[in-house]
């Protein structure tokens, strides 16, 4: 079973393709493998083809001979084994390594609590108060802020709740969330992708100890050199964690589709396309009306959704009207526009987009969302 510290031996390889939530093809040298990926998160701005990984034999007869360890972002390694977040922690903690915790001893793993169960119980060696943690690991950053999760996550939100429900039966409770990279400033929940964690986040803030800490590594990837705490900017999330924005539809035509309007007409070839569209209000109800099959049509986009067999839908919550500054820059990463389709209402050629293959394995496409999801929310920061 691996420990921390990571002394052992590590394997470059380079990722190809994830063949499920659990199960990626990577290449060690010449020859590709497949390995146990113990990450349930999307990771698409991390599993990019071609990106560095770091494998580690698997020492039993197992299906897979290799577990990922990380994966390398810019200068640096990206924890992807979940499951040793919590060794991290409970070693930076014994060994008096991490502030926060300075005065706790760890007196418990995996602590019930009725029909609970957390991931450690704490106590100060000072006033002998216990303290129930949560651990949580966060890979989802951009230039100076990260954000939690990046998938929805009702486990998460369940324990926020849980936590929520000690504390008001007297219990000190608190959550840890442990960003996998030293560059990161701030932490905010990832209101974007799961709106009811971020929402429950703010509503418990008063009642739970939350803290969020950075991680800076040796150039092996073996031990942490350094742990920095990071702000939450509870403003930010106020202002912006609204059920408003933008959002993008990630649509697939497996052929040639015609689209005959009364006063348009589109031939669509097979490929991917992403749709851009807002809602002042109701963002949630407008998506949802998107994703039904029966409904009245009403836009253009209405037409196509029901010529196509896969939808991935990207909200973009914001207090700004971003809709066509998201077209313009989704224009210069497409290969080609549908013109005059989704603008009826705006002066922009298009808010339709084709790529010829899908655009979340895309790294400048992912840089565009990192962009706007996270990076352009430090213009808020002081």
């Amino acid at each position: 079973m691996l420990d921390y510290p990571f002394n052992f031996p590590k394997i470059k390889a380079i990722f190809l393709e994830r063949l499920n939530r659990f199960v990626i093809k990577a290449k060690i040298k010449d020859k590709e493998v497949l390995a146990y990926l113990p990450n349930p998160g999307r990771l698409w701005e991390l599993l990019l083809k071609d990106t560095e990984l770091l494998l580690v034999k698997n020492k039993k007869p197992v299906k897979l001979s290799y577990t990922v360890l990380a994966c390398k972002k810019a200068d640096t390694y990206v924890l992807l084994h979940t499951h040793l977040t919590n060794k991290i922690i409970k070693n930076l903690i014994m060994e008096k390594k991490l502030n926060i915790f300075k005065d706790y001893r760890i007196i418990k793993e995996e602590p019930k609590y009725g029909h609970s169960r957390f991931d450690l119980l704490l106590e100060n060696e000072k006033t002998h108060e216990k303290k129930y943690l949560e651990i949580k690991s966060c890979t989802l950053f951009g230039k100076e802020i990260a954000m939690f999760p990046d998938a929805e996550t009702k486990r998460g939100t369940k324990h926020l709740l849980e936590l929520k429900e000690l504390s008001l039966n007297k219990e000190r409770t608190g959550i840890l969330f442990v960003i996998m990279n030293p560059n990161v400033r701030f932490f905010l929940p990832a209101y974007h992708i799961d709106i009811e964690f971020a929402q429950t986040f703010l509503k418990v803030r008063d009642l739970i100890d939350i803290k969020a800490i950075s991680l800076k590594w040796d150039k092996t990837f073996s031990y942490v050199t350094e742990i920095k705490e990071v702000k939450i900017p509870f403003d930010i999330l106020e202002k912006e964690a609204l059920n408003k924005g933008a959002y993008l539809l990630i649509l697939k035509l497996k052929k040639f589709e015609k689209i005959n309007l009364s006063n348009k007409n589109w031939e669509l070839k097979p490929g991917f396309y992403i749709y851009v569209g807002s809602a002042k209000r109701n963002l949630k109800q407008r998506i949802n009306r998107h994703l039904r099959k029966k409904k009245n049509k009403k836009w253009h986009i209405d037409y196509l959704i029901e010529k196509t067999d896969w939808i991935k839908v990207i909200p973009i919550r914001t207090s700004e009207d971003l809709e066509c500054r998201l077209a313009e820059d989704l224009s210069l990463l497409a290969e080609d526009k549908v013109l005059d389709f989704g603008c009826s209402d705006c002066k922009c050629p298009s808010h339709l987009f084709y790529f010829s293959e899908n655009p979340v394995n895309n790294s400048k496409f992912q840089n565009f969302l990192i962009y706007y999801r996270i990076n352009r929310l430090c213009s808020y920061l002081n």
